[in-house]
């Protein structure tokens, strides 16, 4: 049984890749709904959004061409990643960029890839010709004070945003 339903149109720009939904967002139906995650604030800082949204306004992300897909699809344990079915998802909705949010599930899709295991920022490999970039967790749980040699959070969410537009612009 899926605990939330992905949110994608296919030919997205960028499909935000999240490791597993927690236990606020399931009871609340939403992705990113836990009081102190701060990816509805990254995502409108950052410039991929227009306005700061709420986990309420989640479906309006496709208009935007913007997408949230999980790695663990039911309420199994959040290691027991589902890459196969991750994998097909991402074929159909063939986005420009995949964006993991955090690195544990881009450790995990990169190690059944054969890849080394990724740093923050753009990587070198692909996903079903989507180029892949690695951002630092939006997890209230998430409080370190350096971000891959950064102070923040929001200057990787921020580089994303820019090649994003790029594209588009292109």
């Amino acid at each position: 049984m899926d605990v939330l339903d992905d949110i994608w149109t296919p030919g997205i720009d960028l499909a935000i890749c999240g490791t597993a939904v927690g236990p606020c967002a399931f009871d609340r139906g939403h992705h990113y709904a836990q009081r102190g995650n701060a990816f509805w604030r990254l995502l409108h800082d950052s410039g991929l959004t227009p306005e700061l949204f709420t986990p309420a306004d989640e479906s309006r992300l496709p208009a935007l061409g913007i997408g949230l897909v999980d790695l663990v699809r039911d309420l199994a344990p959040p290691d027991l990643f589902d890459v196969d079915t991750f994998m097909a998802t991402l074929r159909e909705a063939r986005p420009a960029w995949i964006a993991f949010n955090g690195r544990v599930g881009a450790d995990a899709v990169a190690r059944t890839l054969g890849e080394p295991r990724p740093a923050l920022g753009r990587q070198r490999w692909t996903i079903a010709d989507a180029r892949v970039f690695v951002l630092p967790s939006s997890s209230g749980a998430n409080q370190r004070k350096d971000h891959g040699g950064r102070p923040d959070r929001l200057s990787w969410w921020s580089e994303l945003a820019s090649l994003v537009a790029a594209d588009r612009a292109a």
